[in-house]
């Protein structure tokens, strides 16, 4: 059988198809929810830790505008006009809280630098500010932080300022203070800080569109990307605050999360490359791989080693019910070696062989008695036709090979019409029963009897000659005539011998034994008659058969018997040519002119008995054209070689001589001998 339908291939791929059902499930399930669950996790640190950042910025950046503004506030006025002195007051405050790195200004309302504390070395005094920080201030009673930019060093730096104001809320003075990015303890912990390996911060201000900061340096102050390059950053530059996964310039994902500084409206952005992030997932994924593999390789070796050992007794006893169907194995009960479903099934295969077995042993014996039925006639108990078929083959297989003598009896009753039709079909049925019983009585052991049809019987004699057998139905006749049966008294029977010839096939046998009985009848009944219609040829032609004329074939019409005897003829002269392997183109021309003779004859018997009134005549003439079909066939196919020498003689021997001269034309012999009585 094929390989897929074996148990073991199929216990093997359910066994490969739950381990896929099951990693199917880890892959597309467990994995994806894992997977979910370390984002939610990693997310809501990551805003933990934006959170932080960002409050850490926010308080930078509230400590260093409420000292500018406290400064503003305690800023002497008189001071303005005394730039030294100013200076001074810049300096002490400055060393006592150094929260500007850059230095501290003051400046008059039209822009120009009035003084500036020591770490403001770098200031231009001639030069006028033109800044947002500076008209903010002038406009605002509170402290302002301006948009991050770059000093004149080139250093990102931050700028705090308020405006200095007189007890009539006059602006005296813009007092600012410069911060770099990366000053100690103010952005440095943001730009230092990583997320993993490659994640980090940024710092964005949505208003100026601008990176303020960022772990990696190089995006600091750097604008942000245009509207649609990032959606997450358009959500967070819109409002949005929480945590999302987007992609980022390089096309790899990155997990963000986003919080607000809120003294600035500033965003704090933090970022990992989801790669990092799902690394716990990726690694037991692999490992989920390395076990599924280890699971796989490990149940084909286990299922590969147990299943032939679990299933031998199943494959044993299918291979044993194969061998049995097969027929390589005797039907036979299998031995039960285990108490199992495969010691169930064994028992089970065993209970149906014994149901077999007495259904078989119960069918043989049906088929046994039907047989006899159908071979036997119900009648008499003889044998039908079919019967005596086959019976008869293997005696003619043996009297070929062993030359043993085989002779036939076939016998009819006589005057039987007469009995049907004076006691009735009950009372003949009763005589043929009688008979029947009456010829048993003298038949050897090897001997059987057929019931041919009708009140006809025949008798097969093996290892019989002629005069043995013409002696046995001397016996059969007289048996029968002595016989008393009721109601009808005395019944006889007329009987026809043959014995086999040379060559001679069963049916011109039968024939013969048949015309021998029509002698008998028409010899005076209640006789035997014994006699050869077929023997070998004289004058060199040893080995071929002729045709022999009898007596008994006349109809008392001379123009039919001669025409019948001129058939008989012309059929023994094709005989030598056609056995002699003589040139078909030879003797074809002798072949037209006897079939044409024999249309000839057809056409006067038919005139001859439609003359005589013969009630029989459509049926006759059916014969007569249903012969001359065939005969025409068999020329026309013996001409084209397609039809051999011997199915044309045995079309002419048989057919015509010995079925239709010698035996139907027969039937319309009383009708003749009648018609010429009368006129006589």
């Amino acid at each position: 059988m094929p390989f897929y339908q074996n148990m073991k291939f199929r216990l093997m791929g359910l066994g490969l198809l739950l381990i896929a059902i099951g990693v199917s499930a880890r892959h597309f399930v467990f994995l994806p929810a894992v997977q979910e669950r370390v984002q939610e996790v990693v997310a809501g640190a990551h805003v933990s830790i934006a959170g932080y950042v960002a409050h850490d910025i926010d308080h930078s950046i509230r400590m260093r505008r409420d000292l500018i503004r406290e400064l503003a506030d305690t800023l002497p006025p008189s001071l303005l006009a005394q730039p030294a002195g100013l200076a001074q007051w810049l300096g002490t405050r400055e060393r006592l809280n150094p929260l500007f790195d850059h230095g501290i200004l003051v400046l008059h309302p039209d822009g120009r630098l009035l003084a500036h504390s020591p770490l403001a070395d770098g200031a231009d005094p001639g030069a006028r500010v033109d800044a947002d920080w500076f008209d903010a201030a002038l406009a605002s009673e509170q402290a302002v932080i301006g948009k991050p930019r770059r000093d004149g060093a080139g250093v990102p730096a931050l700028t705090g300022a308020a405006a200095v104001r007189d007890a009539d809320k006059r602006v005296l003075a813009v007092l600012a203070g410069v911060v770099s990015l990366d000053a100690r303890g103010f952005l440095d912990d943001l730009q230092q800080t990583r997320l993993g390996a490659s994640g980090g911060f940024l710092l964005v201000s949505p208003i100026d569109e601008l990176f303020v900061t960022a772990s990696d340096p190089a995006l600091a102050l750097q604008p942000t990307p245009p509207p649609g390059a990032d959606p997450l950053l358009d959500r967070a530059m819109a409002g949005y605050r929480g945590t999302g996964i987007t992609s980022r310039g390089n096309g790899a994902d990155a997990l963000f999360s986003i919080a607000a500084v809120p003294s600035t409206g500033w965003l704090v952005v933090a970022s990992a490359p989801t790669a990092e992030v799902f690394e716990p997932v990726a690694e037991l994924r692999r490992l989920l791989w390395r076990n599924t593999f280890a699971t796989v390789a490990g149940m084909i070796i286990l299922l590969s080693i147990l299943l032939p050992r679990m299933l031998r007794p199943l494959t044993d006893t299918a291979r044993s019910i194969r061998e049995m169907a097969e027929g390589r194995r005797a039907l036979a009960a299998l031995p039960v070696r285990r108490h199992d479903e495969v010691g169930a099934l064994v028992l089970g295969f065993n209970k149906l062989v014994a149901r077999l077995g007495e259904k078989e042993k119960a069918l043989l014996q049906t088929m046994e008695k039907l047989d006899r039925l159908a071979g036997t006639d119900a009648l008499t108990g003889a044998w039908n036709r079919r019967q005596f078929y086959e019976a008869v083959e293997p005696e003619l297989e043996r009297f070929r090979r062993y030359r043993r003598p085989l002779a036939l009896v076939m016998l009819d009753v006589d005057r039987f019409k007469t009995i049907n039709d004076r006691h009735g079909h009950a009372t003949g049925d009763r005589v043929l029963q009688q008979i029947a019983h009456c010829i048993r009585g003298t038949l050897r052991r090897p001997d059987s009897l057929t019931r041919w049809g009708g009140e006809e019987f025949l008798v097969l004699l093996p290892d019989t000659g002629l005069a043995s057998a013409a002696a046995l139905a001397e016996r059969m006749r007289d048996s029968i005539a002595t016989h008393h049966i009721d109601s009808v008294g005395g019944v006889t029977a007329s009987f026809g011998v043959a014995e086999l010839g040379e060559s001679e096939a069963r049916d011109e046998w039968v024939a013969r034994a048949d015309a021998a009985l029509y002698r008998a009848k028409q010899g005076g009944r209640n006789r035997v008659e014994a006699d050869h219609m077929v023997e070998p040829a004289a004058d060199g032609q040893a080995g071929l058969v002729q045709l022999r004329w009898h007596a008994s074939f006349e109809s008392g019409n001379g123009a039919l018997d001669s025409e019948h005897r001129d058939l008989f003829d012309d059929v023994n002269r094709l005989l030598a040519p056609l056995f002699s392997g003589a040139c078909s183109a030879e003797i074809q021309p002798a072949i037209d002119a006897l079939l044409e003779k024999l249309k000839r004859h057809f056409d006067d018997e038919e005139q001859l008995l439609q003359a005589a009134g013969y009630p029989e005549l459509g049926a006759h003439a059916a014969l007569h054209h249903t012969l001359t079909q065939r005969a025409e066939a068999l020329v026309e196919g013996f001409r084209g070689h397609r039809v051999g020498a011997r199915a044309l003689f045995t079309f002419l021997a048989h057919d015509v001589v010995a079925e239709h001269i010698v035996r139907e034309d027969r039937k319309y012999f009383p009708h003749l001998a009648a018609i010429t009585d009368t006129r006589a």
